[in-house]
C-alpha cells in the first residue's frame, strides 16, 4: 500500500521512505479511529448535559477558544514566517499547521490534566465544524500565492469523521453516564486506558515505519518548528489568564492551541507544490509538528493534574467550588 505522497519515482523518496509498511498502514487506518472513539467514549462517560450547558452559559470561554484558534495561532504563524523569511515550502507547512482546528487528542490530554473537558470538546467540535469555511479563508489570507486553482477541502470526509469518531461515541458515553453513573465511571476508566494503549502502539509503529527522518533537511527546520510550538504553548496561558479564566479553562484552551488536527493538514498537503522538493518541506512540517504537539501540551497538563500553578510565573486561579 502506497501513501499518495510517496508514489514510486516521487522526488520525496530521497527524504522519506516509501512505501509505508503494511503494518503501519493498517495501524494508521484502523487503530487511529478506534483510539479516538475510545477516548471520546471514556470522556463522555464522565460528562453530563449540564457540563455543556455551563460552557454555553459562560460563553466567554468558548468565544476565547475560537479567537485563539482562528486569530492568535494564524497570526503567530504569519509573524514567524515574516520574521524568519521562510521559503514557500516551509511557510506553507507552518500555515497548514496553524489553520487546521485543534485535534481531538487535546480533549484526552485536557481530561488527563483535570482541565475543563466540556470546554475542550466544545472548542474542538466548533472549530472542526467551522473548518470547512475557515481553512479556505485563512489559506487565501496567508498563502494565496501558493493556493492551487482547484483547491477544495474534503468536506464530506471531515463531516463524517466529526460525526463518527467525535460526536457519536461522546453522546453514547454521556447516555451511559446519565443512566448509570457508577458503571459509567468504570467504562470511562477502561476506555481511556484502551485509548492510551493504542496511542503507544500507534507511536511505536510510526517510529518503526521510518515515515520521516528528523535530520532529513538538517537541524534548521526542526529547530524552527520547535521554537514556533514552544512560543505558542508558552504565550497562550498568559493570554487566557489576561481574560481572567480559571485554571481548568486555561488547561483546556492551552492544550487545544498546542495540539492541532494534523490529519486534516495531511489531507491538504497534496494540493501544494505537487511532485517537488517543496512538497516535502510541507509534509515534513506537518509530520514533525504532529509528533511534537503532545510534548508542548505536557507541562500545563502535568502541572494542573498535580495542583501546581498553570502559568510558569504567576499565582494559581482555581475554579471556586
Amino acid at each position: 500500500m502506497f501513501h499518495p505522497l510517496f508514489h514510486p519515482g516521487s522526488p520525496l523518496q530521497g527524504k522519506f521512505r516509501a512505501p509505508l509498511s503494511e503494518t503501519h498502514a493498517f495501524v494508521e487506518g484502523y487503530f487511529v479511529p478506534v483510539q479516538l472513539a475510545l477516548a471520546m467514549l471514556g470522556m463522555g462517560a464522565t460528562l453530563s448535559v449540564q457540563d455543556f450547558v455551563d460552557v454555553v452559559r459562560d460563553v466567554r470561554g468558548l468565544v476565547l477558544g475560537l479567537a485563539l484558534q482562528l486569530v492568535l495561532v494564524p497570526a503567530m504563524a504569519w509573524a514567524f514566517i515574516a520574521v524568519l523569511g521562510l521559503s514557500p515550502g516551509w511557510a506553507v507547512g507552518l500555515v497548514l499547521v496553524a489553520v487546521v482546528p485543534g485535534g481531538a487528542f487535546s480533549n484526552l490530554l485536557t481530561f488527563l490534566g483535570h482541565g475543563n473537558t466540556a470546554l475542550s470538546i466544545s472548542v474542538t467540535a466548533a472549530t472542526t465544524a467551522l473548518c470547512v469555511v475557515t481553512i479556505p479563508v485563512l489559506l487565501r489570507v496567508l498563502a494565496a500565492a501558493h493556493l492551487p486553482v482547484d483547491f477544495g477541502l474534503p468536506t464530506q470526509r471531515v463531516v463524517f469523521e466529526i460525526g463518527a469518531y467525535l460526536m457519536a461515541p461522546l453522546i453514547i458515553g454521556m447516555a451511559i453516564y446519565r443512566a448509570r453513573q457508577k458503571p459509567a465511571l468504570v467504562i470511562s476508566r477502561w476506555a481511556v486506558r484502551g485509548s492510551m494503549l493504542l496511542i503507544v502502539l500507534i507511536t511505536v509503529s510510526a517510529l518503526q515505519s521510518g515515515r520521516i527522518r528528523v535530520g532529513a533537511y538538517g537541524w534548521g527546520p526542526p529547530i524552527r518548528i520547535v521554537l514556533f510550538g514552544v512560543i505558542l504553548a508558552w504565550l497562550t496561558p498568559y493570554v487566557v489568564r489576561l481574560f481572567r479564566r480559571y485554571d481548568d479553562d486555561n488547561v483546556a484552551l492551552t492544550v487545544e492551541v498546542a495540539v492541532r488536527n494534523i490529519g486534516i493538514a495531511l489531507l491538504l498537503v497534496r494540493f501544494f507544490f505537487p511532485g517537488t522538493e517543496q512538497q516535502g518541506h510541507v509534509l515534513y512540517t506537518c509530520l514533525f509538528y504532529a509528533g511534537l504537539s503532545g510534548f508542548l501540551a505536557a507541562p500545563v497538563v502535568i502541572r494542573h493534574r498535580f495542583r501546581q500553578r498553570v502559568l510558569p510565573i504567576g499565582p494559581r486561579r482555581p475554579r471556586p467550588k
